[in-house]
């Protein structure tokens, strides 16, 4: 049942796909209307498939690269559905699911579910919680980076006055800045809920002695840059470019915490 499952996600996000591809090309009014529907009946099919998985792995799909892959679509798709339904407009829709199929269709292929927590997480109250939040945030970052990449694409197609197909069809520079501001502000308060939850974790986990873990002091850095891009778009006029620069910036730190600090730097994230 649970391959099954999977499988039929991933199938829905596909099929998403194609619609929110057919409005994009056409701009069918009759299409638009089911846009939001489809994507809410393809997040709540895969918020199924986790109870599934918890229930018959005894856990949340957050033990391996590849439960967490499915975790993290899922949250992602949902910060896009409820930003989406702020904005009230589906232009982005083709690449947010695009990125959801691929990293949907790849957890499945190579997911194993036969793999536990680490036995001090099952020990840690609120662990799986402090994830989800991390996750959430991160959503919202990815978001924002994609919303404020193709500000910088299409202000640079319209200055240059090469306004191609593509371009034509994305949002107008005002929404795509309100997107990326409204995703930083989720993706803010969710990290802030999330490190409080992790800073009272780790203390009955470690002890003394953790907050210099380089991966937490990675975390309080990409803390920085996005309630600085907060602060300087809503106090300080940084719209347009220059707040898409920080945000851009910031996922690539993002990135670097991902992949170096976590993965090389972080023995306590490790669990080892």
């Amino acid at each position: 049942m649970l391959t099954l499952y999977k499988w039929i996600v991933a199938v829905a996000y596909l099929v998403t796909l194609v619609i929110y591809w057919r409005y994009f090309v056409t701009q069918e009014s009759q299409i638009r209307k089911f846009l939001p529907v489809t994507l809410a009946v393809t997040v709540l099919l895969h918020l199924g498939y986790l109870a599934v998985f918890s229930h018959t792995a005894k856990h949340l799909p957050l033990s391996n690269v590849f439960e967490v892959m499915t975790t993290i679509v899922f949250l992602y798709s949902l910060t896009y559905l409820v930003l989406e339904l702020f904005i009230r407009d589906y232009s982005m829709g083709i690449i947010i699911l695009s990125l959801s199929f691929v990293f949907q269709t790849t957890s499945n292929a190579l997911i194993d579910t036969g793999k536990k927590l680490a036995p001090v997480l099952m020990e840690v109250t609120f662990f799986q919680v402090h994830v989800s939040l991390m996750m959430l945030a991160y959503s919202g970052f990815t978001i924002s980076f994609i919303a404020s990449l193709l500000y910088v694409l299409l202000s640079r197609e319209i200055h240059d006055k090469q306004l191609g197909f593509f371009f034509s069809r994305l949002p107008s520079l005002e929404l795509l800045d309100r997107m990326s501001n409204l995703a930083v502000a989720f993706g803010v308060i969710f990290l802030s809920l999330g490190m409080l939850l992790g800073g009272y974790m780790a203390n009955k986990v470690w002890g003394e002695g953790w907050p210099t873990d380089p991966k937490l002091v990675s975390v309080f850095v990409t803390w920085i840059i996005y309630a600085s891009f907060l602060y300087l778009r809503n106090q300080r006029g940084w719209q347009g470019k220059k707040a898409c620069y920080v945000s851009i910036a910031g996922f690539g730190w993002l990135l670097i915490s991902f992949g170096i600090f976590t993965t090389f730097l972080s023995r306590l994230h490790s669990f080892t």
